[in-house]
């Protein structure tokens, strides 16, 4: 269990409450845990503080948590897992990790696990945009003017070299595990720098992983089994 790195993302206006009750869970794994902050105040270039009792990466606040997992997947290259969380999720079943490396372990095609399948997107992309879903968000623009979400993510996956195929299924960034190679493959996170792009590069994340012939699934068939998150009902 030594070659791997967790990796969580905090959000620096936030209490640590949260971050503090995750990290007591894993207080087997301090040295292969890196906590990433994203800072509305830190610069271009990440620096280092501590929170927690823990040293940590401050990192501007670009591309919320998905893009502070980045950080901590390039400040921890050429491991064979990665596990990202966000702060409020915790640890509810021992052997979380171990869990997962079986899975891994048990199918060469499986790169990709996580907590919570979106099932709300698991439909063809023609039958999305005329779905509830398909809304005009004020956030989401092409040529500065708003358009329909699954226009403006469609055409955000393009621009970031991801094959949509042929749905919209994708795992919630809540809560992701990795094998490093697939990850290196992947040349590591897209980044958004809007809410619209985030919640594309989030799709986008699991589509990638297809686009390049592995799969993605859920960890157990109940969301949030093993490790649990604050705000999940």
């Amino acid at each position: 269990m030594d070659n791997l790195t967790i990796v969580i993302s905090f959000y620096q206006p936030r209490p640590a409450d949260d971050l503090q009750y995750l990290l007591s869970g894993l207080e087997s794994f301090q040295q292969q845990t890196v906590i990433v902050i994203n800072s509305d105040h830190a610069g271009s270039d990440p620096t280092t503080h501590t929170l927690a009792g823990r040293q940590a990466i401050v990192r501007e606040n670009t591309g919320m948590n998905i893009g502070a997992w980045n950080q901590g997947f390039l400040a921890s290259p050429g491991k064979d897992y990665y596990f990202f969380l966000q702060d409020e999720c915790f640890i509810k079943q021992p052997g979380f990790f171990e869990a997962c490396i079986s899975r891994f372990s048990a199918n060469p095609k499986l790169a990709m696990l996580g907590e919570s399948l979106n099932q709300k997107w698991n439909h063809p992309w023609e039958t999305l945009s005329v779905s509830g879903l398909n809304w005009r968000d004020a956030d989401h623009l092409i040529n500065g003017e708003p358009v329909p979400r699954v226009d403006f993510y469609l055409q955000t996956m393009h621009s970031m070299n991801i094959d949509a195929g042929n749905s919209g299924l994708h795992l919630r960034s809540l809560c992701w595990a990795f094998r490093g190679d697939v990850l290196r493959a992947m040349g590591g996170f897209p980044i958004g720098k809007t809410k619209g792009e985030c919640i594309a590069a989030e799709i986008g994340v699991s589509r990638k992983v297809l686009q390049l012939g592995f799969e993605f699934d859920q960890i157990t068939p109940n969301p949030f089994f093993l490790s649990g998150y604050r705000d999940w009902e």
